[in-house]
């Protein structure tokens, strides 16, 4: 696999964001010159001096993690600079905490800076929905599960809080079934993922968020406001009232929905070697949270 080298494609990125790149390029290679630790040292001190101009954390934050996430689109999901750039969040992670006015007129508008990522929620929520500069089709859906890679990383670090919406937003759509329309009828539910459009992008994006999270996935038990339901979810008689929760019932579902995967001769040997991964991280997470 070739190395990556970032490259910026936003002409409205900030000013900043070519020293972005430039750490960024020095910091996820294995072979790099920077450390994940230096980079985010660098990144670090990046935010600081741009603070000292603007004096408002919030804009900063926000076009900051926007770049980073847009970035990431880049970057083959499957690579290991995939890796090394989670490394780098970790380390912006614990370093050591500043408490930050973010600059909104609220009392509750201070944080500590890279704790619990303030603005990167919705910064990921801008950039996740629309990619303008994909060259073709293909490329559009291949640079999304990148992005996901990327998401689905920070979020196995137990740093981002409400990753949740943003798992089901993949994962329904890759295991939940599909709706087949009957002419003077109720649409019928189709269990057969070969019929699911794009199937080897969705079960690639709902493969990465079970691999890096899963474990932060089966332990929650609540709501995901604005998530997904598929017919094989929605429809499930006994759950009409948790169609947007985690739960133990939907865990159990996905992982029969990737054993199924897995098992349909139909799809692609990547696309059915991806999903019996993903069956094994979540019999693994079961054996050792059940322990």
């Amino acid at each position: 696999m070739s190395p990556v080298k970032l490259i910026l494609e936003d002409d409205g990125a900030p000013d900043y964001a070519h020293n972005v790149i430039e750490v960024l390029n020095s910091g996820l290679p294995p072979d790099g010159p920077k450390s994940p630790s230096e980079a985010a040292d660098d990144l670090n001190a990046l935010c600081l001096s741009e603070y000292a101009k603007t004096n408002h954390y919030a804009r900063y934050l926000w076009r900051f993690w926007f770049l980073v996430s847009d970035l990431s689109r880049q970057i083959p999901y499957d690579s290991p600079e995939q890796a090394r750039l989670q490394a780098v969040m970790k380390a912006l992670h614990d370093l050591p905490p500043k408490e930050v006015d973010l600059g909104f007129s609220e009392q509750s508008s201070t944080a500590k800076l890279w704790k619990a990522l303030p603005m990167f929620d919705g910064a990921l929520y801008d950039v996740i929905h629309v990619d303008s500069r994909a060259p073709d089709d293909t490329r559009r859906k291949e640079r999304r599960v990148n992005l996901v890679a990327f998401a689905s990383r920070v979020a196995g670090l137990d740093i981002w809080p409400f990753f949740h919406m943003y798992a089901t937003w993949d994962i329904a759509p890759a295991l939940e079934g599909t709706l087949i329309p009957i002419e003077g009828g109720p649409a019928q539910i189709n269990e057969d993922p070969a019929v699911v459009e794009d199937i080897e992008y969705h079960l690639r994006a709902a493969a990465c968020w079970i691999v890096q999270a899963g474990y932060l996935l089966y332990d929650y038990d609540g709501e995901c406001l604005g998530s997904k339901a598929g017919p094989l979810w929605k429809y499930h008689e006994k759950q009409t009232n948790k169609l947007r929760h985690l739960c133990p019932d939907r865990w159990q579902l996905w992982k029969e929905r990737f054993a199924v995967v897995r098992d349909c001769e139909k799809l692609k040997q990547k696309t059915r070697q991806e999903a019996g991964e993903a069956y094994d991280v979540m019999v693994e997470i079961e054996r050792n949270q059940n322990a």
